[in-house]
């Protein structure tokens, strides 16, 4: 009987406060908390993540996202990758149950028909030819007993992916970082630059769980002094975007770029949010993985740095490069990773600004 009055005195209170809610939806916080304590009910539950490290470190960066003074005019983006399929044409034909018989060229292929025709023209000029294949269900057939024919070889295609793939196998660092001005690459990436070129801890196998502060920022200061822009170099490589998991840094010659503090903070933010697909930051879905103090170099007297979500933007300097450092808040459920190193890219360089004379 003591247990049902003792129930039903905190349900009658509940609705209570309810009403309060509903008649008074403007009375201050700091009343209801008093109200909730003379109850003696406990204390009032806090708003969820307000005052929790991940929720201190989202507003930060709120208030230090500005966009660059001078925005972005002209933006040219290119995406083409595929896998590229080998073999005899003519045995293709065969497999198909096609007889080469008169050539024709078509400006758009309907049918196997049509693939004939225009292989047997192309074939007899001794020339190459990309014509687009209308019929989705009929390409699917063909490019399907093309790739299971026994003699077929599979080579990955498409410029973008090839010229990537060029770049990566060529360790002669300097006739590829010239040619760009911005990078933006992981920590699979970066010790794959250290180690083709025998950069700073190149030694280095693989990583032993999150990349080490020190090790990153000893290799992004060696690609830039090394290979970045400079007076007596021609190269226009100024910048570097560095993202992993749990953290980004950005890594810039002085003198060419702004507004890297929010850069490099857009980048992480959005990390968080498209990982859990929502428009903000939600506090309760994510965690704050990054380490809580690091050293800025691991080949150098580097200062050491101690994490503070109401200031998560960190920045030092070392010979004429600057370093932004920020972490990640990371989703603890991903639900969209797909394309997610590219949103933190082109999300970082959005809100970049370059200087006019770079």
């Amino acid at each position: 009987m003591a247990l049902w009055r003792g129930s039903a005195y905190a349900g009658f209170l509940a609705l209570a406060v309810g009403c309060i809610f509903l008649l008074e939806p403007q009375l201050p916080g700091s009343a209801l908390r008093s109200l909730w304590s003379s109850l003696q009910l406990g204390p009032a539950p806090a708003p969820p993540g307000a005052g929790s490290p991940e929720g201190r470190l989202a507003a930060a960066w709120d208030a230090l996202i500005v966009r660059p003074a001078r925005r972005w005019r002209r933006v040219a983006v290119g995406v083409n990758a595929c896998v590229d399929v080998v073999l005899s044409g003519v045995k293709l034909l065969q497999a198909l149950g096609l007889s080469p018989g008169n050539g024709k060229d078509h400006s758009e292929l309907h049918s196997r028909n049509d693939l004939e025709e225009a292989f047997v023209h192309f074939m007899g000029k001794g020339a190459a030819a990309e014509r687009f294949f209308s019929d989705k269900e009929t390409f699917h057939d063909i490019a399907q007993v093309a790739s299971e024919f026994p003699e077929a070889q599979h080579y990955v295609g498409g410029n973008a992916a090839l010229i990537g793939q060029k770049f990566a196998a060529n360790s002669d660092l300097k006739q590829v970082f010239p040619a760009v001005t911005s990078l933006g690459l992981n920590e699979q990436e970066l010790l794959f630059l250290s180690q083709s070129a025998s950069g700073p801890h190149s030694s280095l196998s693989s990583w032993n769980g999150i990349p080490d502060v020190g090790v990153v920022s000893d290799i992004l200061f060696w690609i830039l002094k090394e290979h970045g822009k400079s007076e007596s170099r021609a190269s226009d490589l100024s910048r570097i975007h560095f993202h992993t998991l749990a953290y980004h840094i950005l890594a810039t010659v002085d003198g060419h770029w702004a507004n890297q503090l929010a850069a490099v903070a857009a980048g992480a933010r959005v990390a968080g949010t498209q990982a859990c697909a929502t428009e903000t930051i939600d506090t309760r879905r994510v965690s704050l993985k990054a380490p809580h103090e690091f050293t800025t170099s691991r080949l150098e007297a580097g200062s050491r740095v101690v994490l503070n979500p109401n200031e998560p933007v960190v920045e030092w300097h070392r010979e004429g490069v600057s370093f932004h450092f920020t972490p990640v808040l990371v989703c603890k459920d991903p639900v969209r990773t797909v394309g997610l190193g590219d949103a933190i890219s082109a999300e970082g360089l959005f809100y970049s600004e370059v200087h006019p004379h770079s």
